[in-house]
């Protein structure tokens, strides 16, 4: 039987609220008192806590995956007990705080999951062991088949909960780096803690901490310079020069200043890059590589390593500033070296077609036609040139 005055008691010293119900599901108490029927959403997590607490002991049941809120319950001698629902990490980012309001979810006080294992041990009637509590919280927070891998991820995130540190989501790592991409200082200088996305302390040595993010962090927003038409042997050279000055960084302040610095600085190159020129350093770089290339295969792939940046954003500013596709201007260069070599050459067109990688001569006959909308027998009568 569970005695009112030590779950009360339990439940100032936690903060975390406990509901006791009896084995029909009656609630018998509750700390804080239960004042109204929950939201659907909290309402579902509960009923779902139920279905599993049939099957289990104990059960730890995450809100979400990407926000760190959950409900917990366990079996005691003749009742059970709810406990949340909590937060186990931080939620005062737009991400936790649109997701608790846009589900009415109820206050949820912060947790050290150490209390939470030991409140559960009471409540159960046994102290859990750590490889007790480690079971109970993996698989629902980690995944990983690798036993010493997990061992290590589960510690690690619990000392990263219990310390209520969280890392920066992938969504909020874009957003500051295409604003860097874009050249668009002035967003950048307007938002004081772009140059900061979370994250957690991951070694004793504090100042050695961060400097290794601001490694990171420097050298991201030199790639996203890159990006945005830098060209890479300047965007790389800066990136070590600013690496060379953290270096000499002596106190965390010097080191957060001079990544706000470097990643407003890659943010005007970007920008007077693009004032400087109408047209794309990497799109002009792709031109002359296809002309180069025009009488061999020609792989896009190999175009954009050859320009620093992915197949998928050479492609995208191929589009943006030429108005075709790179396919079809490769077409297009074959095409005109087609022209060329059938009006000023005597070679057969099964040559001509090898010469410029077509498959072969019907492949190449289809798309001449599909350009000149004649064959290339026909255009060498109509337009041969004899003086060769």
């Amino acid at each position: 039987m569970y005695e009112k005055n030590t779950i009360k008691l339990l439940f100032r010293l936690s903060r975390i609220p406990v509901a006791v119900y009896n084995q029909t599901w009656d609630l018998q108490e509750s700390f804080p008192a239960v004042l109204e029927q929950p939201e659907s959403f909290e309402q579902e997590k509960f009923d779902e806590l139920k279905e599993c607490l049939h099957q289990e002991s104990v059960y730890f049941l995450p809100y979400d995956t990407h926000v760190p809120i959950a409900l917990c319950g366990c079996k005691g001698e003749e009742e059970y007990f709810i406990l949340g629902p909590f937060s186990y990490g931080k939620t005062d980012n737009f991400q936790g705080r649109n997701f608790i309001r846009s589900r009415g979810i109820r206050e949820c006080p912060p947790c050290q999951l150490e209390d939470l294992c030991a409140i559960l041990g009471f409540f159960m009637g046994k102290a859990l062991s750590e490889e007790e509590s480690m079971q109970l919280l993996d698989g629902k927070m980690f995944q990983t088949k690798d036993k010493e891998n997990r061992n290590l991820i589960v510690n690690e995130e619990l000392r990263q909960l219990d310390a209520f540190q969280k890392n920066h989501t992938y969504i909020e790592e874009q957003v500051l780096y295409d604003h860097i991409k874009a050249g668009d200082v002035e967003y950048l200088k307007n938002r004081e803690l772009y140059h900061t996305p979370s994250h957690p302390v991951l070694i004793e040595d504090l100042k050695k901490n961060e400097e290794y993010m601001a490694v990171i962090s420097i050298s991201l927003a030199a790639r996203a310079a890159i990006e945005g038409g830098l060209s890479s042997a300047e965007g790389f050279i800066n990136n070590d020069i600013y690496l060379k000055k953290l270096s000499e960084c002596k106190t965390i302040f010097e080191m957060n200043r001079l990544r706000r610095e470097s990643q407003l600085y890659f943010a005007r190159l970007v920008a007077a890059h693009k004032k400087e020129s109408a047209v794309n350093f990497h799109v002009e770089e792709a031109k002359k590589n296809i002309l180069t290339k025009r009488f061999g295969r020609i792989s896009i792939q190999e175009l954009a390593e050859a320009s620093g940046i992915s197949k998928e954003y050479l492609q995208k500013l191929f589009k943006k500033h030429e108005g075709i596709s790179i396919t079809e201007y490769i077409a297009n260069v074959k095409t005109e070296a087609a022209c060329n070599l059938l009006k000023y050459s005597d070679r057969q067109i099964q040559e001509i077609a090898e010469y410029l990688h077509y498959g072969s001569v019907s492949h190449f006959s289809r798309a001449f036609r599909k350009r000149m909308h004649q064959s290339p027998k026909e255009y060498r009568e109509k337009n041969r040139q004899t003086d060769f």
